[in-house]
């Protein structure tokens, strides 16, 4: 059960106001009776699978399994009998008896311990509340499902067309022998394994990889597998949870859900061990079980390969953050666990048109590129980069730089890029999973890389020399390990968001979407937002950047009445930040005919005319919204270069001020209220970290 505070009223965000009330694999053999397929729809799903023999396993679980550890809590065939939208994978009769014999050496259902009969239930039901349940159709082709299932866990899927008969295999065991099967409380599908998520964590799961045996010992010899081992904040779940916050802030019409558990989790990049053999030539040795037996050998091969890159610090401490072999393992890790289709967000980037059902993003055409920066793992936090093309098979890289056709009558496609080249660490391609090894860990996701992934002098001057903008979800992994990207309005207590803290008590950090706020006059980077609410005062530690050198800080944001002012302050201490540049107002009108001490002149044909409009409008501290993304509408064509482009919440981009920041250096920043007031509204979507060789290079900065 999800629960509720009770904020109130109404609220600006984007350019909408809110109205108040707005583990074996098992090939099955058996029959499956089709008799009652034609009259499902009328049934509900336990009458459905009570009425089908070869089910008949899974429903005496389902009487058994009650939702909830209470002794009067319903049991799941009683819940599964009620209103609403379920998606059941059912495994069939035979497949529960080949699992339970693993468990238990018998066939015997009732062998299983309450525990194992309550992790088996669970994980094949997935609860799409008030949306319609999964049919294949909707079906990730690469990747998860967006919403978790009662374990809270997201089953993956691989749609392999070369198989005989169903192309759908769930969590790379469970293949879908009878789909949409419809009924009046969902959507039931036969599959014929059992579904078993491991338990075990994502450094453990690289570990039982034949192909990954360099990674997992390295994971083990630096120590960095202790690091990737926390999955939950238990403390955090044992604190009372106000849940009727009664404070005066700006009220959004509608409820918020405040999160109950925290989930914490972890995304590697992993070469396999072909990999290290082809590009570095390491020569690996196996035994006949084809393990390993030269690892001692492959470390000093490794060392003399990533040395002149990290430096020869603390070399005989393996252990230690400031170790070359330390740092390399390190950069192949981020927090916040990410499915493979959830590694960048497509919603409003230009050109693409994310079709009928907005929370659920259509994933056959894309656009133009789309990326994700993350911070790596480690003492030396770097920073990565993840982009997806819009072409092929949709592949996605690490560390890809291109040139684009990026000027004002452009259309962002690639024009070239910087192809991978051995020892170099660019552009490394991604691959979706790792055969027959299962990589959906019980806190995180692995992926095997098709090269070196390692931070050299080229992957710094390459990733430095662009500008970055990267998402607020982006770098507060909690978003991505609690699956609320895109998710519900959600208030983040104190503690739930790492990267925020020294809040006041008069905060309020609540995340926006417009899958869940509805509407098409949204105008956000990735269909999401943060807002600071009330007598706000907070610090938000941001990414580190690639390359030392001097940045133009911006803040993306759209401006309203109903929004606040804030003083930004800057540094590395969180607890001694400095002021930087004067305080922004967010309730200042960018309007000509209102703000008439603003230049803002709309975009023209000539374009002499819009890059001289844009340098004017800089040197009042203001840019307009980039092109590269649009209104969130789903036509993926209004950008924000002409007013009005948000109708009441104009989009620009705010020059909070040039700094100085140092690679694998954590900085902070402050927002402070400027003003006396509980109800004011801090709107924050995404940053930019701009290097002067774009913002004052011999070449204006392209629009997009």
């Amino acid at each position: 059960m999800k629960l509720k505070s009770v904020f109130s009223a109404k609220s600006w965000m984007g350019g909408l106001v809110l109205a108040s009330g707005m583990l074996l694999a098992v090939g099955c053999s058996e029959n499956i009776d089709d008799s009652n397929y034609a009259i499902a729809n009328e049934q509900t799903m336990t009458d459905f699978i009570g009425s089908t023999d070869s089910l008949s396993h899974i429903k005496a679980l389902f009487d058994r399994v009650r939702l909830g550890n209470s002794s009067m809590a319903s049991t799941l065939t009683s819940v599964l009998s009620a209103r609403g939208n379920y998606t059941v994978f059912a495994p069939t009769n035979t497949a529960m008896e080949a699992y339970v014999y693993e468990l238990t050496g018998s066939t015997d259902i009732a062998a299983l311990s309450d525990e194992q009969a309550q992790t088996l239930a669970y994980n094949c039901i997935i609860d799409n509340g008030d949306d319609a349940a999964y049919e294949t159709p909707d079906f990730p082709t690469q990747g998860a499902f967006n919403l978790p299932n009662l374990n809270d866990r997201l089953l993956s899927c691989v749609q392999d067309v070369s198989r005989t008969g169903s192309p759908y295999v769930i969590n790379n065991t469970a293949t879908v022998i009878k789909e949409n099967i419809t009924v009046s409380n969902g959507v039931c599908h036969i599959v014929d394994a059992v579904i078993n998520l491991s338990s075990n964590t994502v450094a453990e799961m690289i570990q039982e990889c034949d192909n990954m045996q360099v990674m997992g010992n390295l994971l083990s010899m630096t120590g960095l597998m202790d690091s990737l081992a926390i999955d939950r904040d238990r403390e955090y779940e044992e604190e009372e949870r106000d849940l009727t916050l009664s404070r005066s802030v700006a009220a959004l019409g509608r409820d918020l859900q405040i999160p109950q558990k925290r989930y914490l989790g972890f995304t590697g990049f992993v070469e396999t061990d072909d990999v290290y053999e082809s590009e570095w030539g390491i020569s690996l040795s196996r035994d006949s079980e084809n393990k390993l037996t030269n690892m001692d050998a492959v470390l000093e091969q490794i060392r003399a390969k990533v040395e002149p890159v990290y430096g020869t610090e603390d070399r005989d401490d393996l252990t230690s953050p400031n170790n070359a072999v330390n740092r390399f393992v390190a950069y192949h890790f981020v927090k916040g666990k990410m499915a493979y289709n959830h590694l960048v967000t497509h919603f409003a980037e230009y050109g693409y048109q994310f079709g009928a059902d907005s929370k659920n993003p259509q994933t056959t055409t894309y656009s133009v590129d789309v990326w994700a920066y993350y911070v790596t793992i480690g003492g030396k936090p770097d920073l990565l980069k993840v982009l997806q093309v819009p072409s092929g098979d949709h592949e996605i890289y690490l560390n890809r730089v291109s040139q684009y056709n990026d000027g004002y009558d452009g259309d962002y496609q690639e024009i070239s890029t910087i192809e991978h080249t051995a020892g170099v660490g660019l552009n490394v391609q991604v691959l979706a999973d790792n055969g027959e090894y299962d990589n959906n860990a019980l806190n995180g996701y692995f992926f095997p890389i098709k090269g070196i992934l390692l931070k050299t002098s080229a992957v710094a001057d390459a990733l430095g020399g662009e500008r970055i903008r990267f998402d607020m979800t982006n770098f507060l992994h909690e978003i991505a390990s609690n699956s609320m990207k895109l998710g519900d309005y959600t208030y983040c207590p104190p503690g739930f968001l790492e990267g925020v803290s020294n809040e006041s008590s008069g905060t309020y950090m609540l995340y926006l979407s417009q899958a869940w706020g509805g509407g098409t006059n949204w105008t956000d980077y990735e269909g999401d937002e943060f807002i600071a609410a009330g007598l706000f005062d907070f610090v938000l530690q941001i990414p580190p950047v690639p390359k030392s050198g001097t940045y133009e800080l911006r803040l993306g944001m759209s401006q309203n009445t109903l929004r606040g002012m804030a003083q930004v302050y800057f540094g590395t201490d969180p607890y001694r930040l400095q002021p930087i540049g004067l305080p922004l107002d967010l309730r200042q009108s960018v309007d000509p005919s209102v703000n008439t001490q603003l230049n803002w002149q709309d975009d023209v044909d000539d374009i002499e005319t819009n890059t001289e409009n844009d340098k004017n409008l800089r040197l009042q501290g203001y840019m307009k919204g980039p092109m590269y993304y649009t209104r969130g509408d789903g036509n993926g064509s209004n950008t924000f270069r002409a007013l009005p482009n948000g109708y009441d919440s104009p989009v620009v981009r705010r020059i909070v001020g040039i700094i100085q920041m140092e690679a694998n250096t954590t900085y902070y920043l402050r927002f402070k209220s400027a003003l006396k007031k509980t109800d004011a509204q801090f709107f924050m979507d995404y940053f930019e970290y701009c290097p002067t060789i774009v913002y004052n290079g011999s070449e204006a900065e392209d629009p997009w």
